[in-house]
């Protein structure tokens, strides 16, 4: 919140209260059995073992405060949702702890309940979206995402990632594009270790924003995480804040504006709030929080990423119209 308020965020944005997640509303995502783990933390490393093959995951962690934690990470992103479908707001931003997009009936990398994933399924539900787009630039697969609307055609998943890291051990690669009328709406861009501005910039043209303007999404969702960032050890990759910024600002159009974001990962606590400020204040219009075209149009992305690309494009073509052959 420092770098934000340094950056004169905060005097330019509204800061809204929000109440902790309704449990019926987790329930239409979540199982019984899960919450009931989540309400039963923190647990021992024993406690822990004994729960692991039941409803958690990998890379959980808990203390005192963590339910508390949780819920409020879902009930802010739930939140912001409301506030931007009820058009009180045209975009909003869950600056939030713990993370989601790993968890579906499990929890797990650091992820107890999927937030982006409960809102989404809220606003079908209870405000009647038919056609809702959510984005996960974090460097890992959004793997809880994915598998929570594998199956669906009201939600449009599109995950970029680093290709070659060892968690989540999920069905991640470009051949996974759904299942059943869901088929074509779950898009996976898996990348070179050390893609950056370039290379996610080049994703956004060539697929994300050909296939989301035929979409037509009455609202975007994010889940933004900023491990794939510049400084990010773990994700060894490097997306500059500009670029984070980009990113968003290409999104803003496709949905008329209406975009919530929710923090995933990032966990350099240098470049995490630069690149929150920038992606805040690339929304707000500042020109020196994202990239000119000019900046990377005349610079090429990695060849493995513009065979990605178009394997994509091939694999998808019996789906969307916008990448058939042209004749």
């Amino acid at each position: 919140m420092n770098t934000l308020n340094q950056d004169g965020v905060l005097d330019r944005t509204e800061r809204e209260p929000f109440d902790s997640a309704d449990r019926e509303i987790i329930l239409a995502v979540n199982d019984p059995e899960q919450l009931d783990y989540v309400d039963a933390l923190p647990m021992t490393d024993e406690e822990q073992d004994a729960k692991f093959s039941q409803v958690a995951g990998v890379s959980v962690f808990s203390s005192e405060g963590t339910t508390e934690a949780i819920y409020s990470a879902a009930g802010a992103v739930i939140r912001g949702s409301d506030l931007v479908v009820e058009e009180y707001y045209e975009t909003a931003f869950a600056i939030i702890r713990p993370p989601g997009h790993h968890a579906h009936k499990i929890s797990e990398g650091f992820c107890f309940l999927n937030n982006v994933a409960i809102a989404t399924q809220h606003v079908v539900d209870h405000h009647h979206i038919e056609r809702a787009l959510v984005v996960d630039f974090d460097v890992h697969h959004g793997n809880g995402t994915q598998e929570l609307f594998y199956g669906s055609k009201q939600v449009l998943f599109f995950s970029t990632h680093r290709r070659d890291l060892s968690y989540p051990a999920s069905k991640s690669s470009v051949n996974d594009i759904g299942d059943g009328v869901g088929l074509g709406y779950n898009i996976n861009v898996p990348l070179k270790k050390g893609f950056n501005d370039v290379d996610m910039l080049y994703v956004c043209d060539q697929l994300l924003g050909p296939v989301a303007t035929a979409f037509k999404p009455e609202v975007v969702f994010v889940s933004a995480g900023y491990d794939a960032g510049e400084g990010e050890t773990i994700g060894g990759c490097n997306v500059s804040a500009k670029g984070f910024g980009t990113i968003v600002r290409k999104l803003l159009p496709l949905s008329g504006g209406k975009m919530v974001l929710a923090l995933e990962g990032g966990y350099n606590l240098v470049h995490l709030p630069i690149c929150v400020s920038h992606t805040i204040r690339a929304i707000l219009g500042d020109e020196d929080a994202f990239l000119q075209d000019s900046d990377y149009r005349d610079k090429l992305p990695f060849k493995s990423t513009i065979r990605t690309v178009n394997t994509i494009k091939h694999n998808l073509r019996l789906c969307w119209d916008v990448f058939k052959a042209k004749s």
